[in-house]
């Protein structure tokens, strides 16, 4: 503001006021300029960097703080491990996210898989809001896997809900879409076909014991029928559809349902075929071998050799009776006593000689060449 070297020229003595003025100067457009490193002084615009960093920055821990690139790279801003319960999610980020923003991203991982159509998300304490799929589809049990696995979800403003990304289900598989497998545990979502029982947690069946068994459940109760899924109580004894009233009702009393038989058997597609037998979906029909019966034997003409007829007969009551003679040579007169008398014949019959037909009715086999899988089928 002043120059020492001009005063001393002019021959102005220092003063007060010209040396306060000075140091308001340097007080104000120089250290009021600055940015201190105890964080006194704050920028009042941007700040360029002309290519240059900030280095050895620590990670942030505020909305409003800039990320560490390791924050970024190892993707953990917007993951965390989720609290809660299997259909009541929580979960707690660092830095914590706030108000959800529409469309932000939330990645957590899981430790549970859903049981019910209609799973919460509450991120930092906020609102619990439905979880659906894209699109604003229910899931179904069992769509956010469990077992650690990670989900992503993405909130959507408009409707106050968190779509699930990455369901097990896209919706190509569905409740009760049957598989071949050569695996031998069914993964989370599937059960193994093994002409066995399943049903709720408290159920007792031999197969599952499960909430995400019930979409299924209700499937098979309205679709099938008593033959070909019979169910049991939760003890063991039979009941029928009707009895129970609906699957709503059976479900509450932890009945059992029956798998349909599938194991050794091939498999069919229900429904009336032209020109074939109509077929019940989940009924079973079949034999692996068949017994003929006189009924399956084709018509046929024995083929042989007759013998030839031998007879002997006689006839016991003829007499030979003199009726005249004469001692010069004349004739004799013979009288058949009894000339009406029965002959007797006696003979043997012809000896019918053929080939032999038939055999032992040994049952054969009726198996088509066959390659052998598992079968699971979809809760």
């Amino acid at each position: 503001m002043y120059s020492w070297i001009a005063d001393k020229a002019a021959g102005l003595n220092i003063t007060a006021s010209r040396m306060d003025a000075d140091s308001n100067d340097l007080a104000t457009s120089g250290f009021g300029n600055c940015l201190t490193r105890d964080g006194q002084g704050q920028p009042t615009a941007n700040l360029p960097m002309a290519t240059f960093r900030h280095t050895g920055v620590g990670n942030a821990a505020n909305r409003t703080d800039y990320a560490a690139l390791n924050q970024a790279q190892d993707g953990l801003i917007g993951w965390t491990i989720a609290g809660g319960s299997a259909d009541a999610l929580t979960a707690t980020f660092t830095p914590g996210r706030g108000t959800p923003s529409d469309g932000a991203l939330y990645s957590v991982r899981v430790a549970a898989p859903n049981a019910t159509p209609t799973p919460t998300f509450a991120p930092d304490g906020q609102t619990a809001r439905t979880i659906t799929k894209s699109g604003g589809g229910a899931l179904v049990p069992g769509d956010i896997p469990g077992n650690l696995a990670e989900i992503i979800l993405r909130y959507n403003n408009a409707n106050t809900r968190y779509e699930l990304l990455n369901p097990v289900n896209t919706g190509l598989i569905t409740t009760g879409a049957v598989m071949l497998t050569v695996a031998t545990l069914a993964p989370t979502g599937w059960l193994m076909f093994d002409d066995g029982t399943f049903g709720s947690a408290a159920s007792g069946s031999s197969n599952s014991n499960s909430a995400l068994n019930q979409a299924l459940f209700t499937l098979m109760f309205n679709n099938l029928s008593d033959t070909a899924a019979p169910i049991l109580t939760s003890t063991g004894s039979g009941t029928t559809r009707a009895g129970q009233g609906t699957a709503a009702a059976a479900w509450a009393a932890n009945c059992r349902m029956t798998l349909p038989k599938t194991l050794g058997r091939a498999l069919g597609v229900a429904g009336a075929g032209s020109g074939l037998t109509s077929r019940a979906l989940g009924s079973i029909t079949g034999a692996e071998s068949v017994t003929l019966g006189t009924g399956n034997l084709p018509p046929y003409t024995p083929q042989g050799t007759n013998g030839s007829i031998s007879v002997t007969s006689t006839r016991s009551d003829i007499m030979l009776t003199p009726t005249s003679s004469t001692t010069g040579g004349g004739g004799f007169g013979i009288n058949y006593a009894g000339a009406s008398g029965a002959v007797t014949s006696t003979g043997s019959g012809p000896t019918f000689t053929g080939t032999a037909q038939g055999g032992t009715s040994v049952p054969f086999g009726i198996m088509q060449p066959t390659t052998w899988f598992n079968v699971m089928i979809r809760q």
